[in-house]
């Protein structure tokens, strides 16, 4: 493979592990471009990229922008590597057209959705929080505009009932790796093509032509992982998987965070969980504790089921069974949470 130079663009975990696959897959990585070192964890010390960590690893060369836009040293860096691909996924910045020109056989993004649905920051978030049926990766040429390039290759999976935002972007990561190779594959087989001939050659669909309506995926912000108890409770849960692990409520001016939740009266015919379904609209408010019970956990009301809490996390804790949780935020039936 070593006669297609690929420089690789990323920066979550999510990329760490494509870009791993590439280069098992024996192609040539001349270099990686990623996002600063940021200070993360209760430490607040300062800690590399994932990407950045899996290059070093690598022995690959690593180039770090706060702003590929304004760098341009860095642009000329990459000028003068002469690569014939720049793979971008999860890099977190919109490129330039003059880095977007520079590439022989193109820029080419990995994106975490069917476009033209959830282009943008957060698309495998926004699949779990919109209870959408299924999501999956496109593989597409980059263009200026926010991944509205024309796609190569896609693939889809269903979201699961059982789905977090962890165990689904791990699924998507392997879905990405492996159409990244399938279209390296083809790709290198459009050298010395122009742009329009080689996405001819490679049957790129405008994604005028792909199913769905167009919708952005903005970045997540802190106030979005606040639960707000009047809302049902599939939204919640949703809302608790998409944001895993950091959907969180209030108890006491101390913050929880909630791991994992189901809807309790799901499937249940019992006489219990009918007389909660009827007296809940009446007797019931949001947020408030309506058991609690050692074998079973936590059962909180919302605006229509309750939820049970199985997983948690008290401030300053580690993670445990929401019945330990309630012994040490010393909760009771009938307090409220999301004070």
């Amino acid at each position: 493979w070593g006669s297609v130079k690929i420089v690789f663009w990323g920066t979550p975990k999510y990329a760490a592990e494509n870009l791993k696959t590439i280069v098992k897959a024996g192609y040539e990585v001349i270099a990686v471009v990623t996002q600063p070192d940021r200070k993360r964890g209760r430490g607040k010390k300062l800690s590399p990229s994932p990407v950045k960590e899996a290059a070093e690893e690598l022995s690959i060369p690593i180039y770090a922008t706060h702003s590929i836009s304004k760098d341009q040293k860095t642009k000329e860096i990459l000028l003068n590597l002469k690569a014939d691909v720049y793979l971008v996924v999860a890099f977190g910045q919109i490129l330039p057209k003059e880095i977007l020109d520079q590439p022989k056989l193109g820029c080419w993004n990995s994106h975490a959705s069917l476009l033209p649905v959830w282009r943008g920051a957060a698309p495998i978030q926004w699949s779990i929080i919109n209870a959408d049926a299924k999501t999956g990766i496109c593989i597409m040429s980059m263009e200026e505009g926010l991944d509205t390039g024309p796609v190569i290759e896609q693939e889809s999976t269903v979201i699961k009932d059982s789905d977090n935002l962890e165990i689904l972007t791990n699924r998507l990561s392997v879905m990405s790796s492996k159409l990244l190779l399938k279209s390296l594959e083809k790709i290198k087989l459009t050298k010395g093509l122009n742009k329009s001939s080689r996405l001819k050659q490679l049957n790129a669909i405008d994604q005028t032509n792909l199913k769905g309506s167009p919708s952005y995926a903005r970045q997540i912000t802190k106030d979005d992982n606040l639960i707000d108890w009047n809302q049902d409770a599939r939204k919640i849960i949703k809302k608790i998987q998409g944001l895993y692990p950091n959907a969180y409520t209030f108890y006491n001016d101390k913050r929880i965070k909630i791991l994992e939740a189901i809807i309790s009266c799901d499937n249940n015919q019992s006489k219990e969980s009918q007389d909660i379904k009827n007296q809940s609209k009446t007797n019931r408010i949001p947020g408030e504790i309506i058991m609690i019970n050692k074998q079973i956990g936590i059962k909180i009301m919302t605006n229509d089921y309750p939820v049970l809490i199985k997983y948690a996390q008290l401030e300053g804790k580690k993670a445990t069974d929401s019945y330990t949780l309630s012994i040490q935020s010393n909760l009771s039936i009938n307090d409220k949470l999301g004070i």
